[in-house]
């Protein structure tokens, strides 16, 4: 079953092309994360990893006050979540490497995405960043609500619950 829930984790990413693998061999991850909690933190903590990134070009590649402070905002509860999950994932004994890195994944903007991201300025940057932002939180909330149901570490799931809390309003407040 264990396993079963990661293929549904991987799978909810999936454009990844990779097949579902558990991101440390079992014998080295604390024996409190499952699986589920393992694959969740090894996707979440790449996903705000990026997410910062883009939402630091918001001062200087943005015209839109708006946008400016949605940026700031969001940047503020990203960095406090990494904290956590990193923190987390040191916990559990997982790997720092990204088993991720270089894949298409929901959510996610591949490395050229980010580079073109960063060259547009004014109306044109806050119409792609608005799309991003509500990609992300959406495709985050999504792979949260499946550790909330299936994973077991505490610290893992109330993370999850508040984060999932946090991208539901957050997608509300950003409308269509």
């Amino acid at each position: 079953m264990k396993y079963l829930v990661l293929a549904l984790v991987a799978g909810v990413l999936g454009g990844c092309g990779s097949a579902p693998q558990p991101p440390a061999p079992a014998a080295s991850v604390a024996s409190a994360f499952n699986p589920t909690d393992a694959a969740w933190l090894g996707l979440m903590i790449p996903m705000n990893e990026q997410f910062l990134r883009i939402l630091g070009f918001a001062p200087t590649n943005s015209t839109d006050p708006a946008v400016r402070r949605l940026a700031a905002e969001l940047t503020v509860g990203h960095q406090a979540e990494l904290k956590q999950l990193l923190a987390l994932r040191d916990r559990a004994r997982l790997p720092t490497t990204n088993a991720h890195a270089g894949h298409n994944m929901p959510g996610m903007m591949t490395e050229e995405e980010v580079v073109a991201l960063q060259k547009l300025r004014g109306p044109a940057f806050d119409k792609v960043l608005r799309a991003e932002v509500k990609d992300h939180l959406t495709q985050s909330a999504l792979v949260t609500r499946s550790v909330k149901a299936a994973g077991q570490e505490p610290g893992v799931k109330n993370l999850a619950t508040a984060i999932e809390k946090h991208r539901t309003a957050q997608t509300a407040r950003l409308g269509t």
